[in-house]
């Protein structure tokens, strides 16, 4: 293990930050670090933003360069740090209701198939797999109530990131016009409240209460009760084969027989197809 770096370090051996330089060997030690812990591959082409967002952290600890950031984010006793370096590394951007078939495909197909299948007060059960925000989570709260509604049926939303803070962001469910550009007037005045202060809208409280969300690792197995739709969008472009079968092996055993799976626009299962039927881009059934 990496030993302990101090976190009081004397002015004179520190670097201003224009001096920091972030070397080819630095960003193999931080993408060594990632494919380890989360199973990302961080891309060289990714070099100049793995940067910018570490000097940050750099700077702010004082550290003089960025290999004794990776010391002590990998030092015993820092974890909170590494957890702040892992969410620098992170992207998430996202809005409601990004890739307009998946949700046709739910309300269209998912929905009536299910009903016809399930007892008149049967909950259905969702996981948002790579939540980030809240966007993906929140739109298939609004999509499901719509599609429920009149009925006895129920909505239970797990939504997970392994970044804690944008868990904390997405549980307040406070959104700008960019993450809301596609919704229609209706659906802003029926589920959102503006604030006071025209900063944004907040998700009205009955639909925040139909998510939970909670830190997850996709590289870990996770229990309960089965789903009958995960959506697990734009995630495994991230991944190596090795890591992506990883993630698939725990991500169906969490989906019931003849659940849906839901996978981003340049995604597909390849040589996993075998436990799903292809049913169209980027949408499977599991066996």
């Amino acid at each position: 293990m990496t030993t302990l770096m101090p976190t009081r370090i004397s002015p004179s051996s520190l670097t201003t930050p224009a001096e920091l330089h972030f070397s080819d060997s630095d960003m193999k030690l931080f993408q060594e670090m990632m494919y380890r812990e989360t199973g990302i591959r961080l891309a060289d082409a990714k070099q100049n933003l793995v940067q910018s967002r570490l000097r940050k952290r750099v700077e702010a600890l004082q550290l003089p360069s960025f290999s004794a950031y990776h010391a002590y984010v990998t030092a015993p006793g820092h974890q909170d740090e590494f957890q702040a370096c892992l969410e620098a590394l992170t992207t998430n951007e996202t809005f409601f209701f990004r890739h307009k078939q998946h949700w046709d495909f739910l309300l269209g197909t998912i929905m009536p198939h299910w009903r016809q299948q399930v007892p008149a007060s049967a909950d259905f059960r969702a996981w948002s797999a790579a939540s980030s925000t809240g966007e993906e989570a929140y739109s298939l709260a609004i999509a499901l109530t719509a599609g429920l509604s009149g009925s006895a049926h129920g909505v239970h939303i797990d939504a997970t990131d392994i970044n804690t803070q944008v868990l904390e962001r997405a549980a307040r469910g406070i959104y700008s016009a960019y993450a809301l550009q596609k919704l229609t007037p209706r659906c802003l005045k029926q589920y959102f409240t503006k604030l006071p202060d025209n900063s944004g809208h907040q998700v009205q409280e009955q639909l925040r209460r139909l998510v939970s969300f909670r830190q997850h690792n996709l590289q870990q197995a996770s229990s309960g009760k089965p789903y009958d739709l995960i959506l697990l969008r734009n995630v495994l472009i991230y991944f190596d084969g090795e890591s992506k079968a990883t993630v698939m092996r725990h991500v169906s055993a969490r989906l019931r027989s003849g659940g849906w799976l839901i996978l981003g626009g340049a995604e597909t299962l390849n040589d996993r197809s075998s436990e799903f039927s292809y049913v169209r881009p980027t949408i499977y059934r599991k066996r």
